[in-house]
């Protein structure tokens, strides 16, 4: 039931039902103050009544603190989803609460973050690391919400990239590359591997000509064939004690690849790329569409087409 106190000008009601938090609030006059009790009263009584007081008090900046301690760390891209997480706090929007957050808020970041230059895919990366904020904060965290992000139209990614070696790039890039980053290069445009997968690899899981991956990006485990030049690579690399084959940080390959790319006068070349060439290159070979899926370990064929970029003149002299 609800108790009304008159407290100097304003009146305080309190509400207390069984099955429900005691809720209170003040109000300028009784007349307010009784509408919105009888308001409440009737929700309690019909089972619509929601509780958001958490949602209105809770920043988002707090919500990435909590997904950050208890989310993140099970996700295999916790290192690159940790910058995102970041950034969102370092956002005006971090500082509302995260109920008071809607879609027209997310559509004005949308449309800001687009007119400043920022890629259609990363907006797309960065809004759905809020997203899955949100869904976390709704399915885990028992916050009565609704996902403004969810509600918004998603830009449009780029073109996916088609960058592959011009004439003498490749040997220029690996002339100016250390000898360990070197090698790093032959076994991703040997193998496919991702540079996480290539940073992980160890010597244990390479049998025979096979490399067996036990955990990828996609969570499933891979066998990867091995080429003649790629088991030489891998031979030519010092023993290590803790079994693996490359021993830096993945973003210091990525670095060093930046490096050796601007030394040979390499432009629009990315690590990443690296793996398209590879795919292209098996597909050259004359390999199948499913013979290279099971290589590359792309979930889809609509995804591993993202990669192939046969170079026009070969497809030319199939056509003699």
């Amino acid at each position: 039931m609800a108790t009304f106190t008159k407290r100097g000008d304003s009146w305080f009601v309190r509400i207390r039902r069984k099955g429900h938090s005691s809720i209170s609030r003040s109000f300028n006059t009784r007349s307010e103050a009784e509408r919105w009790a009888l308001t409440i009263e009737s929700g309690m009584g019909v089972g619509t009544y929601v509780d958001n007081r958490e949602t209105l008090t809770t920043t988002l900046h707090e919500c990435l603190e909590r997904y950050a301690r208890e989310v993140m760390p099970l996700k295999k891209g916790a290192a690159r989803e940790a910058y995102r997480v970041k950034m969102w706090q370092a956002d005006k929007l971090a500082v509302k609460a995260i109920g008071a957050i809607k879609q027209t808020d997310m559509a004005r970041w949308r449309d800001s973050k687009l007119a400043s230059g920022l890629s259609g895919t990363s907006v797309k990366l960065d809004l759905s690391l809020l997203s899955h904020v949100f869904t976390i904060a709704i399915k885990e965290w028992g916050f009565p919400l609704t996902n403004p992000v969810a509600m918004i139209r998603k830009p449009k990614s780029g073109m996916a990239r088609n960058r592959r070696f011009e004439s003498g790039e490749e040997e220029r890039l690996l002339k100016s590359c250390s000898p360990e980053l070197k090698a790093f290069v032959i076994l991703a445009l040997q193998t496919g591997m991702r540079r996480g997968e290539l940073c992980s690899l160890r010597r244990s899981w390479i049998k025979g000509r096979v490399a067996y991956l036990p955990d990828t990006k996609n969570g499933m485990p891979r066998a990867v064939p091995l080429s003649t030049r790629a088991l030489e690579t891998i031979a030519s690399l010092p023993l290590r004690i803790d079994g693996v084959l490359f021993g830096l940080l993945p973003d210091a390959y990525t670095k060093g690849f930046m490096r050796a790319c601007r030394k040979a006068e390499i432009v629009d070349f990315h690590l990443h790329d690296l793996r398209h060439e590879a795919t292209s290159r098996f597909f050259e070979k004359g390999l199948d569409v499913m013979q290279v899926k099971e290589i590359t370990g792309h979930k889809s064929l609509q995804m591993l087409s993202r990669y192939t970029h046969l170079k026009t003149d070969d497809l030319a002299q199939l056509l003699c």
